[in-house]
This record gives structure tokens, sequence and C-alpha cells, in this order.
């Protein structure tokens, strides 16, 4: 007996799959075929696909797989098991977020809706044919009952096991004399975007113009809407497997903290490691604000009690826009000092309340205009604003420079560093330093080739000010240190992989010689390099035993005893950067099978002892 079809085909936008399988899958459905239709039907339900979207009628619904970024119901977000969307035919929410039947379950959705409110490229309909006989919100709230938490938690749809996702249906639905019928709806040029796109970003975890231009012709030629476009460059963005771990980990803490309705201390401090990795492993600024969007939702979570440098920063801004225009011309520029490093403070904290407060100070400049005619206080904040957007502008460029690799280093970029320096300076002498260079110097997570490259800019710009240096000079000086910390990781690499057959050798100085010259020919065979210094060997040769000492010897003894202090010794006197040593320590506990949270212990009690001193 024939217990599963398989239909395909193509309409307007989309290319479409039918599966039907129950025990009497040929002799229990009906379908006819137009022009521009394809209408399935079967005992009471019918779904009809045309050039322009769907129809349906009947006991089913619709699923797809969640986007990132889409809007989710609060116990959807809640819930990290919760891997799909599902809606009911005839059901809804109401405001308390209750599900709600009705007999109402014919409706239709045009592809433009369906493909926006679900997902951008893959949607999925399904009825279930029997023999009930009743009415039919009772009989969608049985289905829903034995396949809701199936449909919203397999993996399936994310692996496109279409085949196996049907199996599963019928296994959880349970009814040996029901067929079941699942549509799948592919939105082709959404499909084609969205593999381009995921193709050049995996690629390098970024986009080069060319990508870009290339992306953009494909987008116009295809006609791909622009909203979509984002929609899945977030999508894709969020599925990297570097990205998504620590995206997902923000994600819970922001969900935590809306349960308690506050963020506690520990919970500052984990948003704020987190955001040091955003920035240290590239990961664009979109998936923390889509996040935060989404779930915040304009609101602003703060610590239980508001920060001293916050309350003094609204204590100034209610001065500046609010007392008579005479008063503020001789305070401005001693307050805009004051503000920005109440910024800056903000800043360092992950604190979001300096952001809610300005948003607080814009609506009551708003309503003064409309009620009082009085523009001034707009102009005023507008002054202030373009200072908060140049800090923002340097400190992105300049935690980059200290944190990333290969960034994009260019006489445009130190021009722009350079003029801002001087409107800085030209505020209180020595601002600029003292917000963007000594913090990030004294940052325990900066890399040592990222403290050379601060250095080098920030005496490359005092000497382009000084008129003792020109722009070219110092992108050639950033450029150097950057070629050095490249040479750095390829030897590094190389070296680390030829340890494992080669150590004994390396006692030796012949051996040790002739592995670098093995180094070197490798390297100028990648266009790397030509030439292999023997100094920056004999530097990646120490630095590899340093770890391997770590690793085999300190790190389980600092297990055992938890002993902090030894841990931190280190990472002082080691040279090794203690992002690197984290990195080594996370795969060290995954690699023996041990607890993370014994990890975050011990990183947290140094955090402690550093705080101490």
């Amino acid at each position: 007996m024939i217990r599963d079809l398989w239909f395909h085909g193509a309409l307007g936008p989309v290319d479409f799959s039918v599966f039907v399988s129950g025990p009497d899958a040929k002799s229990t459905y009906f379908y006819e075929e137009g022009p521009e239709y394809v209408r399935f039907f079967s005992r009471g339900n019918e779904l009809s696909i045309s050039s322009e979207g769907v129809h349906y009628r009947g006991t089913g619904g619709g699923f797809c797989e969640y986007m990132f970024g889409v809007e989710k119901s609060l116990k959807d977000l809640m819930k990290k098991e919760v891997l799909n969307r599902l809606v009911m035919f005839g059901a809804y929410l109401d405001r308390a977020e209750r599900l709600v039947f009705t007999n109402r379950i014919e409706g239709s959705e045009p592809y433009e809706k369906l493909f926006f409110q679900g997902h951008a490229v893959v949607n999925y309909f399904f009825f279930v044919s029997s023999d009930y006989q009743g009415e039919a919100k009772r009989r969608q709230r049985e289905i829903l009952r034995a396949v809701g938490k199936y449909l919203k938690r397999t993996p399936l749809l994310q692996e496109r096991r279409d085949r196996e996702l049907v199996q599963g249906f019928l296994q959880h639905l349970k009814e040996p004399h029901s067929t079941v019928f699942i549509f799948k709806l592919k939105h082709t040029a959404n499909e084609q975007y969205y593999r381009a796109f995921q193709e050049a970003y995996l690629k390098d975890k970024a986009l080069g113009e060319e990508a870009e231009a290339a992306l953009s012709e494909l987008a116009q030629r295809l006609g791909v809407d622009y909203y979509q476009q984002e929609r899945m460059k977030i999508d894709v963005m969020y599925r990297h497997p570097e990205n998504r771990p620590i995206v997902d980990e923000y994600r819970d803490i922001l969900v935590e903290a809306l349960k308690e309705g506050a963020l506690k201390p520990p919970q500052v401090a984990r948003l704020r490691r987190l955001k040091t990795l955003k920035v240290r492993n590239s990961i664009p600024d979109v998936l923390f604000e889509t996040l935060e969007e989404m779930l915040l939702k304009g609101r602003q979570i703060q610590e239980l009690q508001e920060a001293e440098y916050l309350r003094e920063a609204r204590a100034i801004l209610e001065g500046l826009f609010f007392k008579e225009p005479s008063l503020r011309s001789h305070i401005i520029k001693e307050d805009i000092v004051r503000l920005i490093r109440a910024k800056h403070q903000a800043y360092t904290k992950g604190d979001m309340g300096f952001e809610q407060m300005l948003l607080d100070v814009g609506k009551a400049c708003d309503e003064a205009a409309r009620q009082q005619n009085d523009f001034s206080p707009l102009e005023e904040l507008s002054s202030i604003l373009a200072y908060f957007d140049r800090y923002d502008h340097v400190q992105a460029s300049m935690s980059q420079l200290a944190f990333m690799q290969n960034v994009k280093l260019t006489e445009e970029l130190v021009r722009s560093l350079v003029g801002n320096k001087r409107e800085f300076d030209e505020l209180q002498e020595g601002l600029f330093e003292e917000l963007f260079v000594r913090d990030l110097l004294g940052n325990k997570y900066i890399t040592h080739y990222g403290r050379k490259k601060v250095q080098a800019l920030a005496q490359g710009l005092k000497r382009v000010l000084e008129g003792e240096s020109s722009l070219r000079d110092v992108v050639a000086s950033l450029r150097m240190i950057a070629d050095q910390e490249r040479l750095y990781w390829e030897v590094h690499r190389a070296l680390k992989e030829k340890l494992r057959s080669f150590y004994p050798r390396l006692d030796l100085s012949e051996g040790r010689e002739e592995i670098r010259q093995d180094i070197e020919a490798e390297l100028a065979q990648k266009g790397v390099a030509r030439r292999l210094p023997a100094q920056l060997f004999e530097k990646v040769l120490l630095d590899l035993k340093k770890e391997s000492f770590y690793l085999n010897h300190l790190l389980p003894l600092i297990i055992k005893s938890t002993d902090t202090s030894l841990r931190e010794d280190f990472i002082a006197n080691s040279g090794l950067d203690r992002f690197y040593i984290e990195t080594l320590e996370k795969e060290y506990f995954r690699d023996h099978g041990l607890d993370m949270f014994l990890l975050e212990l011990l990183k947290g009690e140094a955090e402690k002892s550093l705080s101490a001193r």
C-alpha cells in the first residue's frame, strides 16, 4: 500500500513541495491544477498555492524556523529549546499572551506577508485529514497538544530534513487513521540571495567592496526587498559558529535581567566581558543592538542604584537646557568635559543608563521647543551630541586597533583621528589621551601587538599635530606592527604544529635552525613573508614552551588548589595575552570534560583580586 506521496512544482516567486503521508495517502487526497494555481483538498481541508499567495481552510497551521531578531512571544523567548514559530489556523494570542482558539479556520496569506512575518526563505503549512466530527477549535487544540512541542523544538527545519520531519509529525500525532499534508514553500529569489551572502560572509566574517557590490547587483536583479536583505544578513551573521555562542549568552543575560527587573552586578560584569569579546571576535554591533531592541522594546534595564556620575550628568544637562540662556554660555565648555567623562565612565562600565538619560533630555527639549517656541535647548543639545558622536567614532576605531587583527589602516582613518584629537584637546589639554589611550593601555585584555599599535598611534597623532610626521608615516608604522603581528601568529601556528613531532630536535641549535628554515619556506610560499628572523622564531618558541608549561603543569595545580594567585602571576609574568590564555583554558576544560563553572569561578576570583589591588 502506498503511504507516502511527494509533489514538487513552482508558481510565481515560490518553489513548493507537498508531502502526503498516511495509511490512505493515495486515495484520500485530491488536487486540481490551473494555469495560476494548484489546489490540494481532503476531507474538508484544502490549501491552494497560487502565483500571489496561499489560501487555506481546515485543521492545521503554519510553521517555520525562527530567524534571528524576529518578534517572539515572551514564552518562546524564555525557552532556549524553542527553535521554530508555529501558528494554528483560527488561533491568536490575547494581550496576556494566552492562546485563544476559534472556529474561523479559513484564510489567505499573500507571499509578501508570509515571507515577511515568517522566515524570509522557507515556510511550511500543514493540515491533518481525518474523520473527526466536532468543533474545529476543539480539533485544533488536540492537534496542537499532540504535535505543538515537536514542531516548535525540532531541529529538522534548520537541517532541511523534510522526510524525517513528516515521519516525526506522524509519530507524535499518534493517529494511525489520519493523513498528514505538509506544504513547503521556498522563496527562490530570497534563497539565492541568502546563500550568496552566506558564502561571502562565512569566508572571512566580513564583506569586501567587491562582494558588497556583487550582492547589491544580485539583490537588484532578483528584486529582493531591502528589509528582507537586512533580515537575511543578520540571520547569517548570527549563525556563524564564532558569533552565535557569544550572542546567545548576551541574550540569556538580558532575559534573566528581564525576569528579575534589574541587572545585578555579576550580570553587568558578564555583559562587559561579552562586549569585549564582541570587539575581539569582530562580531557586528547590529547583533547585540537587534537583541536589545527585540527584548527591551525601548526599556532600559539599569543597576538597582544609579551611579553618581549619572546623577551628576543629569543635573548638568538640566542646567544647560532648562535655565536662562544667559547662564549657559559660561559653563558649557567645562560641563561638556564632565559630560564626556560621564559618557566614558558609562562606556567602560557597560552602563546603558547614560543613553536613556540622553533620550529623556531630548524629549524634554522637544516639548520645550513646542510649548515655548524656544529652539535654543535643541541647538545646545545638538552641539553636545556632536561631541558624543566623535567619542563613539574614536572609541570604536581605537578598540578595533587594540583588540582586533587585520584592521584596515588608511590615511583617512588617521586624518579623522587627528581631527578628533584636536577637538577633544581644545576642550581640555590631554583629554584625548585620558579618554582613548590610558584606559585601553590599562585594559587587561589588550594584546601585546594591540598595545604597540595604540602606543604608536598615540605618538603618531601627536607628531602629526606638531608637524613632525605625516599621515603616511603614521600609517606605515601601524602597518609594520600589523605585519609583525600577522607574522607572529603564522609562525606560532606552524611551529605549534611541528612541535608535535620535532620537539626533541628543538633542544639543539641545528634542529631549531632547520625547522626555522622549513617554516620560512612555508611562509614564503604562502606570500606571508620572505624571511623569518631568528629572534622572532625564538620568541614564538619560548611562548609555546610557556604555554605548554601552563597547560601541563601549572593549570592542573591551579584547578586542584583553586589558587588564582598562581594564575595571575603567570599571566602577569609570562608576557602571553590574557585573551589567548583564556582561550587555551576553555579548550583544556572542554577536552578534559571539566565543569566550565569552575573556570568561571577561577576567572571571577582572579578579577576580585585584581580589583583589590
